[in-house]
Order: C-alpha cells, then sequence, then structure tokens
C-alpha cells in the first residue's frame, strides 16, 4: 500500500510540475525597449545625441528623466517592441486534427 501511495504522489508532482513548466514557457518578456521623443505639437522627432536604444526598462526610464532635465521642449515615452511568438507545433496539429 505504500509503495501505491509513494507512486501516485510522484506523479501528481511529476504532473504538477510539468503542467507549470509549460505555462511558464509560453511567457515572453519584451527584449528592447525605446525612446519615442515629441515635440510640442505633439510629432515624433528625432533629435542628435540621444541614445534611444535600450535592452531593460530600469535604463530607459534613467535616461527618460535625464533627458526631460536636458531637454524641457520635448516630451519622452517609453515603448517595448515584444519578440514573435512561435507556437507550439503539437498544438497545431492536434487543432488540425480536430
Amino acid at each position: 500500500m505504500r509503495k501505491i501511495a509513494d507512486k501516485i504522489v510522484t506523479i501528481f508532482f511529476i504532473i504538477l510540475l510539468g503542467t507549470l513548466w509549460y505555462c511558464t514557457k509560453c511567457f515572453v518578456k519584451p527584449t528592447k525597449y525605446k525612446i519615442i521623443i515629441y515635440d510640442i505639437l505633439g510629432n515624433q522627432v528625432n533629435v542628435d545625441g540621444v541614445r534611444t536604444s535600450f535592452n531593460t526598462p530600469k535604463v530607459a526610464n534613467n535616461y527618460i528623466s535625464e533627458y526631460q532635465n536636458r531637454f524641457s521642449q520635448y516630451s519622452f515615452s517609453m515603448a517595448s517592441d515584444m519578440p514573435i511568438i512561435k507556437r507550439n507545433w503539437l498544438l497545431e496539429k492536434l487543432k488540425i486534427q480536430r
């Protein structure tokens, strides 16, 4: 009886961890962050000497606060580029067979 209970508990945890791994595998975080610069009229502009491409949002926010002090006539915002999400081929095959 003890061996059967041990196997059931082991199978339960394997299924639980497999499900959690599958769900977290599909989570996608942005890889690139950009600073977008707007003039007084709200038009998007490019300013020489301003770095606009970053890898982390923390650094981009720090640069935005620094640029707002230097260039008070412009407003700055941050945008992120999302990577292309590749769908799981197993799910696509299951949908086709239905």
